[in-house]
């Protein structure tokens, strides 16, 4: 009987560790938003590269201004964001060279933006979210084609911003803000007229 008795109390106490056990398991670790990634594609059409200085103004991974001269097509550029918030986005500003000397131009500008929310640890969190395509495009006579440099630079931008929380919604940003200071493409503002609400939530 006495053995009995302390096998009910042993075997009752290993009860209540194997309770305490599985009760003091870790909670399934929350995946919250740290980083995202933002990939930006442009095309340039050969008449335009022959016709106007390009330059392709985007934030880099540390949430600045950055540009680049473009003379091929297509424009790649990916880039990384270590914190939130921060803003995504490029803007492609055309200047003509000099005098057109093309009798016809076939004139096509076209980009987009991919950004992707990472988790911490480095995983995509959610889908990517693929922007709308922005382009301009024209068979043009040479009086129209400044005109026209007017159009790309007010249609072929893109500008989000990237909350703590990975929400990412439209914003603007006013473009050259590294330019040199007689450019006249400085402080070109972009709106995002039409684009509105939240792309991405949690």
């Amino acid at each position: 009987m006495k053995n009995l008795k302390i096998m009910s109390v042993l075997l009752g106490g290993l009860l209540a560790l194997s309770c305490l056990s599985s009760c003091g398991k870790d909670e399934p670790e929350v995946l919250k938003a740290t980083g995202a990634k933002a990939e930006y594609v442009v095309n340039l059409s050969q008449d335009l590269l022959n016709a106007a200085t390009i330059t392709i103004y985007y934030i880099d991974g540390n949430g600045e201004q950055a540009q680049e001269v473009v003379t091929t097509s297509p424009w790649k550029k990916s880039v990384a964001f270590a914190k939130l918030p921060t803003q995504a986005g490029f803007s492609v500003q055309p200047t003509l060279k000099g005098e057109p000397t093309q009798e016809k131009y076939i004139i096509e500008a076209m980009g987009q933006m991919i950004i992707t929310v990472l988790d911490q640890k480095g995983a995509t969190l959610g889908e990517p979210i693929k922007s709308e395509l922005k382009q301009a495009q024209g068979q043009l006579g040479p009086g129209f084609l400044g005109q026209f440099m007017t159009r790309i630079s007010s249609r072929v931008y893109e500008a989000k911003a990237i909350a703590a929380d990975g929400t990412v919604t439209a914003t603007t940003i006013t473009w050259g803000g590294n330019a040199d200071n007689d450019d006249p493409n400085r402080n070109t503002e972009v709106t995002t007229d039409g684009a509105t609400g939240t792309t991405r939530s949690n």
